[in-house]
This record gives C-alpha cells, structure tokens and sequence, in this order.
C-alpha cells in the first residue's frame, strides 16, 4: 500500500519540477523580450540624439566658418588700407644690409 503513495508522490514531484522548469523557460523569455525591447528603445534613443548633436555641431561650425572668413576679409581690408613706403622699405633695408654705419650715429 505504500508504494501507491510513492509513487503518486514522485509523480506530483515530477509535475512540480515541470511546472517550476515552464516557469523558468517563460522567465527566461519575457526577460529576453524585455533586454530586446531596451536595446532597440536605447538604439532608437541614442541614433535621435546623436542626429540632434550632429546637426548642432554642423549649424555651430557653419556659423563660425561665416564669421571667421567675415574678420579674414575685414583683416585683409585694414591691411589693404594700410599706407605702403615702399621707398622707404627698401632704403632702410639697403642701408640696414650696407657696412656704412647709419648716419649721425657711431657705431
């Protein structure tokens, strides 16, 4: 008569570790589901702020390309202004490079 009982209770074991190994399978699954669902939500994210940055970067490096190459011209201006004594540039450096010391002064 006991070995009635045994075996019903091996076999309300049986269905219990059944029971606990489809628990742990559809865990395994909803958990698998979820880590897949945050990837592509991160990815989804990360690519939307990445563009974001991007098109900021581009907006900002365009801007100061507009107002670099603005001074450049402006700086070419006031050089293009600047009187030139060319007559006197070339005298100077001649007498500079001549062995005969400047005039009124002693070497």
């Amino acid at each position: 008569m006991n070995e009635p009982v045994l075996y019903h209770l091996l076999q309300v074991e049986n269905e219990a570790a059944a029971l606990v190994e489809d628990a742990q399978a559809e865990a395994d699954r909803r958990l698998a589901a979820g880590e897949q669902q945050n990837r592509m939500a991160y990815d989804e994210r990360y690519k939307r702020e990445l563009a974001a940055i991007d098109e900021e970067y581009t907006k900002k490096r365009a801007a100061l390309e507009t107002a670099y190459q603005q001074e450049r011209e402006e700086y070419q201006e006031s050089l293009n202004a600047l009187p030139v004594y060319r007559e006197r540039f070339f005298s100077l450096v001649a007498a500079l490079l001549s062995l005969d010391p400047p005039q009124g002064k002693e070497r």
